[in-house]
């Protein structure tokens, strides 16, 4: 009986997921990201994450196992000194992230994984079809 599921678990066409992520960085929100993405890709769905910003130097060492695509990464991290403005920056920069995915990246995705709010209604843009997850991080 275990096995009919198993292969049965198999036989069905897997999702091909795309997360959106502000800065890939090196703390608790981009470790989430990895894993997630990591345990997916396991399971044999294709994987991409788009982020903001990605400096390969600073990050978690299985981002580099992973397709990671970057845009936006011109726009600023903050307003001044001090880390003012970052939130306000961190959600333009996602803003400007969700909207190059959609129209100029022709990406191909089933399912979109957005570390913001702000990514569901943008990506709700895409075609019909696709599934929508936020993972909002406080």
């Amino acid at each position: 009986m275990a096995e009919e599921q198993g292969r049965e678990w198999d036989s069905v066409p897997k999702p091909s997921v795309l997360f959106l992520h502000p800065d890939l960085g090196v703390g608790g929100a981009e470790r989430l990201v990895l894993d997630a993405a990591l345990a997916l890709q396991a399971r044999g769905c294709s994987v991409k994450i788009w982020t903001a910003h990605y400096d390969p130097g600073h990050c978690f060492a299985e981002s580099r196992e992973l397709p990671v695509r970057c845009a936006g990464d011109w726009l600023p991290r903050g307003l001044g000194w001090g880390g003012r403005g970052a939130a306000v920056c961190a959600y333009v920069r996602m803003v400007f992230l969700a909207l190059y995915v959609l129209f100029l990246a022709d990406e191909e995705f089933d399912v979109v994984v957005c570390d913001q709010a702000i990514c569901i209604p943008l990506s709700l843009c895409s075609e019909p079809g696709h599934t929508v997850l936020s993972s909002v991080m406080c």
